[in-house]
């Protein structure tokens, strides 16, 4: 306990260092979650950093381990987000990694999300600012993503082009079910996915101007 208590005062001024600012909770709940979304936006703002090609980010659920709270949990005040809350959510330090995919990779790597070894239990992908499309849970496996609904900044995904995709490593390597996400090329690794975080939220809130959650309506969901 004292070693404990020890380490605790040494990352104290860490932990409470304000990283950025939030209008409201930021939940991590649903099929699609605005916690989910807002780590999406932060890898794509990442991945266009290191390459401006960057088109979209996907984030797995299971990565994000909480949300944001609105309410202050220490001195900090109401709406401040701090580095120790940020931890809370993404404390994996995986990195941000770039590839390319075709567009045809791109639709099999979403119905890998309800197909394959997601079968039973779909793990939907949290999708960046610009995807969209329908999940239709009437159907089964890898019909449940509607293809000709996907849109990116609203055109149509083109299986032939190329697409500069961001994930964070662990999905890079085929994780949690994503065997096509391991078949990438023109590997780029970034920052860690936490530091990406920061720098979305640093860039984009201030104490007079903190973001506003994600609305979590990208993937329009058929149930």
């Amino acid at each position: 306990t004292d070693l404990i208590w020890r380490w605790n005062t040494l990352a104290a001024p860490i932990g409470n260092r304000p990283i950025g600012y939030i209008s409201a909770d930021v939940n991590n709940s649903g099929t699609e979650s605005p916690m989910g979304d807002l780590i999406a936006d932060a890898q794509l703002a990442h991945g266009r950093e290191l390459d401006p090609r960057t088109s979209l980010a996907l984030m797995n659920p299971g990565g994000v381990r909480a949300g944001l709270t609105y309410a202050a949990k220490g001195a900090e005040g109401d709406g401040v987000v701090t580095y120790a809350e940020g931890f809370t959510v993404q404390p994996f330090a995986n990195t941000v990694n770039l590839q390319d995919f075709t567009g045809a990779q791109l639709v099999q790597v979403l119905k890998e999300q309800v197909s394959g070894a997601n079968a039973a239990a779909p793990k939907i992908l949290q999708p960046s600012a610009g995807l969209t499309y329908t999940l239709d849970l009437t159907k089964s496996g890898a019909d449940r993503v509607v293809t000709d609904s996907i849109r990116l900044n609203g055109a149509p995904i083109d299986p032939s082009a190329t697409y500069r995709v961001a994930t964070n490593s662990f999905l890079a390597g085929g994780g949690d079910g994503f065997p096509t996400l391991a078949q990438g090329t023109g590997d780029l690794v970034g920052a860690d996915d936490l530091t990406a975080l920061e720098k979305y939220l640093t860039a984009n809130s201030s104490a007079t101007s903190p973001i506003t959650p994600p609305k979590a309506d990208r993937i329009t969901v058929v149930q």
